[in-house]
């Protein structure tokens, strides 16, 4: 009897979880959990990347770098295929930024610019601090 008490407890206990979590679906609203049309195509694009720089080795750290390298590559042309372009204000607040880290990092302002733009290339953000904007 025990164990058919522990049972219809658990049975209970998910019920009332999948209770939960159906009435917090319902009460998003829809257009909060859609992706922006720029952040489709970021992921669209981070996928061929991906794929297209999935066969290199990675043994050696320059092998890595080689990696990400073509990774940023693939999806650079991606989106410029798809009507999307650099935005040039993201571009003026990014070399002051790399300046600041460089000095901060004792490391290039290139190496510090090159990270700062592989980060922001996979994020959908406000279009002035976007560093995606479509072509004119």
């Amino acid at each position: 009897m025990k164990t058919g008490q522990l049972v219809g407890g658990m049975s209970m206990v998910l019920i009332i979880i999948a209770g939960v979590l159906y009435w917090q679906n319902l009460s998003e609203d829809p257009s909060d959990t859609l992706p922006s049309a720029l952040a489709q195509t970021i992921n669209q694009c981070d996928l061929i990347a991906g794929k297209a720089a999935a066969g290199l080795p990675e043994a050696l750290p320059f092998q890595k770098l080689e990696k990400r390298a073509r990774q940023s590559r693939v999806l650079d042309r991606c989106m410029q295929d798809r009507g999307y372009q650099q935005n040039p204000a993201w571009v003026t607040k990014a070399n002051a930024r790399a300046n600041e880290i460089a000095n901060a990092q004792n490391i290039s302002q290139d190496e510090a610019y090159e990270t700062l733009r592989r980060q922001a290339m996979l994020k959908d953000g406000v279009a002035d601090t976007s560093y995606w904007r479509p072509k004119k």
